[in-house]
C-alpha cells in the first residue's frame, strides 16, 4: 500500500513538472504564416513595390518587399496579386512603383517624387 501511495505521488510530482507544449493546432491565418515562413516568405500588410517587368508571353514580374514576385503561377504569400503595366494590384488596392501601402490602415508613402517614373509606350 505504501509503495503504491509512493508511485501516485511520483507520478503527479512529474506531471506537475512537464513542460507545457502550448497550442497544438492553428487558425488558418496561422497555418498560412507557419507554411510562408517555412518557405522563406515573409507575409506582411505593408508592401513596397519597387518595380515591375512586364513581358510579351504575359510572365510579369513585380518586386515587392525587396523579392520578385510572378502573378502566374500565384505567389504563396501575396495570392491576389494583379500585375498590371504601372501598378500592381493587391486585395483590389492599387500601389505604383515607388510607393508603401499599409493594406489595413490604407496608408500610403511615395518614395519617389510625382512623375519620376515614366512608362516607354
Amino acid at each position: 500500500m505504501k509503495k503504491l501511495l509512493l508511485i501516485n505521488i511520483l507520478m503527479f510530482y512529474g506531471c506537475a513538472q512537464a513542460n507545457s507544449i502550448g497550442t497544438v493546432f492553428f487558425s488558418p491565418a496561422e497555418r498560412a504564416a507557419l507554411v510562408a515562413a517555412r518557405s522563406g516568405i515573409t507575409q506582411s500588410a505593408t508592401y513596397t513595390l519597387t518595380g515591375i517587368t512586364q513581358r510579351d508571353a504575359g510572365k510579369s514580374v513585380a518586386w515587392i518587399n525587396g523579392r520578385a514576385v510572378t502573378q502566374v503561377p500565384p505567389d504563396a504569400a501575396i495570392p491576389t496579386l494583379v500585375i498590371d503595366r504601372d501598378h500592381v494590384l493587391i486585395e483590389n488596392k492599387t500601389i505604383k512603383v515607388g510607393e508603401t501601402l499599409d493594406i489595413i490602415s490604407g496608408q500610403r508613402t511615395l518614395r519617389l517624387p510625382e512623375q519620376a517614373v515614366r512608362t516607354k509606350p
